[in-house]
């Protein structure tokens, strides 16, 4: 069998671009930093990988979502505490107005002046937006008030809880419903069963301290139990919060060792291993360098050198 020249030369050739290719190959992912270039070089790593992305993107969504709920719990705690305070001292105006035997007129205005402000406070409370600007107390209807300015005072909430998913299978609430703290409340100023909302309880307490609701007495007494029921309404949320804050500190801790784990494995999968390809590279080009001079050397060699 003959062999050419040309054949020869062309065997030669192509050997050498093949190992350029390699060459190129391996500079390439030493400068991606990834094993696999495309989804060509190995198939079932391709689609490992989008797999375990999707799980690490899905993750820091619950993780984004966890620091919400947090944030809004948080503020929900803040604002029931300074709820409570102002109650309390709502409580204590209420007891002072029972002993009508030593007040002055003067001494009611008094009081009926700073029921007036707690008022006002605690519905501001109540109407607390978060850093977007949503009330916090609304549930699903966030874009809304929870109640409405003056009186009567209605709720404008509504009935569900807003929910966010800050695990696989896990909900948690970011807050309560203004209707079940403020809102309600069993009180005895009315003869069959009836509820009502603080506010409007603290605007009777007012207007029985101008003489504007009649009996004063009877009048002082369902305010004081009214803000009683309240202020336990008002124990329970801060219970819950403090349940769900707890619980979403769990969860994030959860999501964190599920996010190493799963970043890990993707790291194993997709990133190259620097010092096993330098070594690769530094071969492969040697082994393209032989073969460059040994073609140069060979294009050098005729016959008519021995002749």
């Amino acid at each position: 069998m003959r062999v050419s020249t040309s054949w020869t030369q062309q065997l030669s050739v192509t050997a050498m671009l093949n190992q350029q290719a390699t060459v190129t190959k391996t500079q390439m992912q030493l400068s991606t930093g990834l094993k696999n270039l495309t989804p060509a070089d190995d198939p079932i790593a391709a689609k490992n990988i989008m797999d375990f992305q999707e799980r690490i993107d899905k993750t820091i969504q619950y993780q984004e979502n966890a620091d919400m709920a947090k944030a809004r719990n948080g503020l929900e705690g803040s604002v029931l505490m300074n709820s409570r305070e102002s109650l309390l001292r709502a409580r204590d105006l209420a007891v002072q107005a029972l002993n009508e035997a030593v007040l002055k007129p003067e001494d009611k205005l008094a009081i009926e002046a700073e029921i007036r402000q707690i008022q006002e406070g605690v519905l501001a409370l109540a109407n607390t937006q978060d850093a977007n600007g949503e009330y916090i107390f609304s549930g699903t209807h966030s874009k809304t008030a929870t109640f409405s300015s003056t009186a009567p005072y209605v709720y404008q909430g509504s009935g569900m809880q807003r929910e966010l998913q800050i695990g696989p299978a896990r909900r948690i609430a970011d807050g309560d419903l203004g209707f079940a703290i403020f809102e309600n409340i069993p009180t005895a100023s009315a003869p069959p069963p009836a509820t009502r909302n603080i506010f409007d309880t603290l605007e009777a307490f007012s207007d029985g301290l101008t003489g504007a609701v009649l009996p004063y007495h009877g009048t002082v007494n369902a305010a004081l139990a009214d803000i009683d029921a309240v202020l336990e309404k008002v124990g329970e949320a801060e219970a819950r919060v403090g349940a769900r804050l707890r619980a979403l500190d769990n969860q994030e801790d959860q999501n964190e060792s599920y996010l190493l784990a799963m970043r890990s494995t993707l790291s194993e999968v997709k990133d190259l291993d620097y010092a096993e390809a330098i070594s690769r590279f530094e071969l492969e080009n040697t082994v393209l360098q032989a073969s460059q001079q040994a073609y140069v050397k060979v294009q050098g060699l005729s016959l008519f050198n021995f002749l």
